[in-house]
């Protein structure tokens, strides 16, 4: 990033913006002047101005900065309404129609999960959630999968964060066993929602990352019942899921 006559507000705006989202933690002002190779009084100007539009915050020790929650509404916006959009939720509708179970798109958002697309099953017995919904992080499969995937010092400022309240008998609520199946997911590449959050239900989630492999922009999700998904049968359904994974992020990168 410079800071050139040529480089406009706007676009030194949102180049700060990518800097901020790109890193694996809340930066300081002397991180991002590392980063961005700008003069600290002029990256100090331009990050006051992305916190006065609510676009940044400050973080309460008073010296880091992330993304506010209108910067991420912001983004959900793009991916909802990019064109991709459409080639995505063809991707969905094949998944539900090939393994006969709703099925979800989701990104994290701060300490919850985001629906940004769905598809419902022709069966009955489902549980309608629209696009938009958000569940907690800690208690579904997308949620934990985004969790076990971020690097180690964000997982841990973001966990440090959460409030890992109990929805079912299931819920994990011991901040160690919760690093137990993390670890477990990390290793296996997928993760299990066990009537965690709703009971009666259970759901299955595999990462979407982007070009390089490494990070893991979002996540697809297969959602049923107990009656006719389990720990038992999930697994069959994992090819699927990983081929529209992989489909999906052409759309996303």
């Amino acid at each position: 990033m410079d800071d050139t006559p040529e480089s406009s507000p706007a676009l030194k705006a949102f180049g700060l913006l990518e800097t901020i989202a790109a890193m694996d933690h809340a930066p300081t002002l002397a991180e991002l002047t590392e980063s961005t190779s700008l003069p600290k009084p002029t990256l100090h100007r331009w990050v006051s101005m992305l916190e006065g539009a609510d676009l940044v915050r400050r973080l309460p020790d008073g010296r880091r900065y992330e993304l506010s929650a209108r910067a991420t509404a912001l983004a959900f916006a793009i991916l909802s309404n990019n064109p991709g959009s459409t080639q995505r939720h063809q991707i969905l509708q094949r998944v539900a129609r090939d393994l006969g179970e709703s099925c979800n798109l989701t990104v994290l958002e701060g300490s919850e999960v985001m629906y940004l697309d769905r598809v419902e099953a022709a069966l009955p017995l489902r549980v309608a959630f629209q696009k938009g919904s958000r569940v907690p992080a800690h208690c579904s499969a997308s949620g934990k999968m985004f969790l076990a995937m971020m690097s180690p010092a964000k997982r841990e400022r973001l966990l440090g964060t959460l409030s890992l309240d109990r929805y079912t008998p299931n819920t994990l609520t011991d901040p160690g066993a919760l690093a137990g199946e993390l670890a477990r997911i990390r290793h296996q590449g997928y993760a299990l929602d066990d009537e965690e959050f709703l009971s009666g239900l259970f759901c299955i989630a595999v990462p979407i990352f982007d070009r390089s492999g490494r990070d893991c922009l979002a996540a697809l999700a297969l959602q049923a019942p107990v009656v006719r998904l389990s720990r038992e049968n999930a697994a069959e359904r994992l090819p699927n899921l990983r081929a529209a994974a992989e489909a999906l992020a052409v759309t996303l990168t």
